[in-house]
């Protein structure tokens, strides 16, 4: 579950690098784009930071950035970072005594590596435009 809002948060600050070039984004301005509560993504971030997806600044001018392009920011970093390994089974996680009379483990190792080969080809700048492209995309307040 964290992945998928760190996802979403990911796309949001990713969005807003984008518009505000140069400056870091601060976390309270995701959370009240995406609706998702501070201190959840307050917790979700300082996972991203130390698995290198992003980096943060303290202070008044600190912040939140991409620790690479999003364009080279794979879901699967994400996924990696907060959760582990995605496993759609525990199945071929492990030795196993069954391995060799299981007709169904060869099909949760393929599943494994579908989604872990989804999720590697699919960047946090895809679905950014993905998002422009449904025009689902944050609302840009003028004042």
């Amino acid at each position: 579950m964290k992945s998928r809002y760190a996802v979403r948060a990911l796309t949001e600050l990713a969005r807003l690098e984008r518009s505000q070039a140069g400056r870091l984004v601060r976390l309270s301005e995701v959370a009240e784009r995406r609706g998702v509560p501070l201190q959840f993504l307050e917790q979700v971030f300082a996972a991203l930071r130390r698995g290198g997806v992003v980096r943060s600044r303290r202070g008044a001018s600190g912040g939140y950035t991409l620790a690479r392009p999003a364009d080279e920011t794979t879901v699967l970093d994400v996924v990696v970072a907060l959760d582990g390994v995605p496993a759609p089974a525990e199945c071929g996680q492990g030795p196993c005594d069954q391995i060799d009379r299981c007709g169904a483990s060869s099909v949760w190792i393929e599943a494994q590596q579908a989604l872990e080969g989804v999720l590697a080809e699919t960047t946090i700048g895809d679905l950014l435009r993905r998002e422009d492209a449904l025009g689902d995309a944050a609302p840009m307040y003028h004042i």
